[in-house]
């Protein structure tokens, strides 16, 4: 064996050796590097899925107020106004009607028994005596992030419905 052929096997050898050390030194990086990744999907997922039930939640009661609104906007008293003539009638609502329809709607209504903790806010009545106007409370409760959320997240919805009255 020569001088040349030695030194091509030491570095062969020395080649192959630091390849050697490196693959076992990087042995296992990969599977730290995916678990945490799919630890973080996970959990981008659980988030996902419980703001995308609080969302659901918030639509079905800002429908439920929609439709307490009208019933509430439809529950309109007649009376003259002054100075324009007998023929002549207008729409006048008032805060205990408007809350009292509402309540009434709400009760009647089967979907709001899929709502935890419902109730008229309030602020609900009418304004300016021609248009209702009624926002709605209710607790919704994340499926997944119940434990972290016990008593659940308070939600709120409001909607206005005008009164009118045609001949």
């Amino acid at each position: 064996m020569s001088v040349g052929d030695a030194r091509q096997v030491s570095r062969s050898g020395t080649r192959a050796g630091s390849r050697l050390a490196t693959t076992w030194g990087e042995r296992g990086s990969i599977n730290i590097l995916t678990l945490g990744y799919v630890v973080i999907a996970l959990l981008a997922a659980v988030v996902l899925l419980d703001v995308s039930s609080v969302y659901l939640e918030h639509k079905r009661l800002l429908s439920l107020a929609d439709g307490a609104a009208s019933a509430a906007a439809d529950s309109f008293d007649v009376t003259g106004i002054a100075g324009e003539g007998p023929d002549r009638a207008a729409v006048r609502l008032d805060d205990g009607r408007v809350r009292a329809t509402a309540t009434d709607y709400l009760r009647r209504s089967p979907a709001a028994s899929n709502l935890d903790q419902l109730a008229v806010v309030g602020v609900s009545g009418s304004p300016d005596g021609r248009s209702a106007t009624v926002k709605l409370s209710a607790v919704a409760h994340p499926p997944l992030l119940g434990v972290v959320v016990p008593d659940g997240i308070t939600i709120e919805a409001g909607s206005t419905a005008r009164a009118r009255l045609m001949r």
